[in-house]
């Protein structure tokens, strides 16, 4: 199926496309057309959308089919990448077609939630995306970790290797905000467009997968791409095989949590925050995400909302969210005591922002108990996540 928008039309991708789109999404990224061939591979035809005006290919992004962990269960999501459009075309509504175009194609297939890192936030925002979660890279020098040794058996192993995986899975499930990971987002952890991926199992609960950054002059950076370190003397390990680098390294750049339990083990306060990026939801359908979502231990109430979302009639309207035995569902009606955008949800979903906060921002309004019970209900550690997309 195809969106008109306008003079643009959207659709999905057919071989004869790909030199164009490829042509476009190049210039766009400055990336060489080799990586874009692997992004294809990677998500599939089926997956990329294409933006045309007239006869010709002006823009056009890939959907990640993966899912997000919200208080412990998995909820499917779209993750939006690739999103280029030629720069003659850009500021004509061609990003914004195409963004209607997928939210209508994840809503066909099953995706409640949409999700992506924005290069600009005002086009997103017209669809109804809004910050949502963290992504936030530390940098550490490496002459800083020299007082680790290891205390556990650091074996290399292929970034492939089954292990990683089943670590992984027993680690991210709880992890409010982290991806429940694609095939297509495994392999651009272990399989970079770019340069080589190196892994290790520590002990018998962790690993890491690195990768060798280039640097000025003679040395190069290193940087983590995945690890998984649950235990002090495995955390103390993967601090042991950084330092190791030292001799052709400077310094170390990691991916990790708004509180970062590796920082706790830094003899010193050396470590940095060297980039604190907002990803970005957009709910595409609130009654499904909500049955979806895992819940608080002991959450318990009921809200009368009113959502007004006329890019997706799906959700737009007055509901009753209500919540207990860890289950929550949403049906028709109510007082709509709390007003929310489109924008809203994505926020209030993720427990990113509260009820209360998205008042302040101009995105709901309400007061009393309605907001008191929805700041209660979606409670939660910041979302947060490693991975680009």
């Amino acid at each position: 199926m195809s969106t008109n928008v306008g003079p643009v039309t959207v659709r999905a991708l057919s071989p004869t496309d790909w030199p164009s789109l490829t042509e476009v999404l190049s210039q766009s990224f400055n990336a060489p057309p080799a990586g874009w061939d692997l992004f294809r591979d990677r998500l599939g035809d089926e997956n990329v959308r294409v933006a045309w005006e007239g006869s010709r290919i002006v823009g056009g992004c890939g959907i990640y089919p993966m899912g997000q962990f919200w208080c412990g269960k998995s909820v499917p999501l779209g993750g939006i990448g690739g999103v280029g459009v030629v720069p003659d075309a850009r500021g004509r509504g061609v990003a914004k077609a195409l963004m209607l175009d997928v939210l209508r194609s994840l809503h066909e297939r099953g995706f409640p939630v949409a999700g992506l890192y924005p290069a600009t936030q005002r086009v997103y925002r017209s669809v109804g995306y809004e910050q949502s979660g963290e992504r936030l890279q530390y940098q550490a020098p490496l002459a800083s970790l020299t007082g680790f040794r290891q205390e556990v058996e650091v074996i290399p192993v292929e970034p492939l290797d089954v292990r990683v995986r089943d670590l992984f899975a027993a680690r991210y499930r709880p992890v409010h905000g982290n991806l429940d990971r694609s095939e297509a987002i495994w392999g651009r952890i272990t399989q970079p467009y770019v340069g080589r991926r190196f892994a290790w199992l520590l002990g018998d609960d962790g690993y890491v997968v690195l990768h060798h950054q280039p640097a000025e002059g003679p040395h190069w950076e290193l940087e983590v791409v995945d690890l998984h370190a649950p235990s002090p003397a495995t955390a103390r390990s993967l601090l042991a095989l950084l330092a190791s680098h030292r001799s052709m390294c400077e310094k170390v750049r990691w991916f990790g949590a708004p509180a970062d339990p590796l920082l706790g083990l830094f003899p010193e306060p050396t470590w940095s925050v060297t980039q604190a990026q907002r990803w970005m939801l957009r709910i595409v359908d609130f009654a499904a995400a909500i049955a979806a979502r895992g819940w608080p231990e002991g959450a318990r109430g009921e809200v009368h909302l009113s959502i007004d979302d006329p890019q997706l009639l799906q959700n737009h309207g007055d509901v009753v969210l209500t919540v207990e035995g860890g289950v929550g569902s949403v049906r028709p009606g109510g007082q709509g005591d709390l007003r929310l955008t489109a924008r809203a949800l994505g926020p209030l979903f993720s427990g990113y922002f509260s009820s209360s906060t998205l008042v302040s921002l101009g995105l709901a309004e309400g007061s009393g108990r309605a907001l008191t019970t929805a700041d209660r209900l979606f409670a939660a550690p910041t979302p947060w996540m490693r991975e680009m997309y």
